[in-house]
């Protein structure tokens, strides 16, 4: 008895009571070896289309680093910061544009912070508010 045939029995439940032990533990192995196959196969095929679509969505992102590092200069940001503690604030927007650019922070020099009006709607702070308190 050929394999299809055997699962093709295996497939009917009436049928499986006839056969013998050794038919029933083949076709049991055929069918696991056929699942985990095809299982197998479309995991592949799956990560074969999610690398392809990485290399296409992320190709701004892979530019060519430049051979000898320049001190970057950061323009004035748009950051509502206290007058207090200003040491800390350049600290932490330095190191969030040295990983940005990738780049050590030694590269980077802030020269000037400067406190911007919020021009957004109402409704957008108030979304953002929502979503802020509602995260824990």
């Amino acid at each position: 008895m050929t394999t299809a045939e055997l699962l093709t029995k295996f497939a009917n439940p009436d049928i499986i009571q006839t056969l013998s032990t050794s038919d029933k533990l083949y076709a049991g192995l055929a069918t696991t070896i056929l699942g985990m196959g095809i299982t197998f196969s479309a995991l592949v095929i799956l990560q074969f289309i999610m690398s392809i679509m990485d290399k296409l969505l992320n190709k701004k992102q892979k530019q060519a680093e430049p051979a000898q590092q320049e001190p970057v200069i950061a323009k004035p940001t748009a950051i509502a910061a206290p007058a207090q503690d200003d040491t800390e604030l350049v600290a932490v927007i330095t190191a969030t544009i040295a990983m940005k650019l990738k780049t050590s922070v030694g590269n980077i020099v802030i020269k000037n912070i400067e406190k911007t009006d919020d021009t957004s709607p109402a409704w957008n702070r108030a979304g953002i508010i929502d979503q802020m308190n509602n995260r824990l």
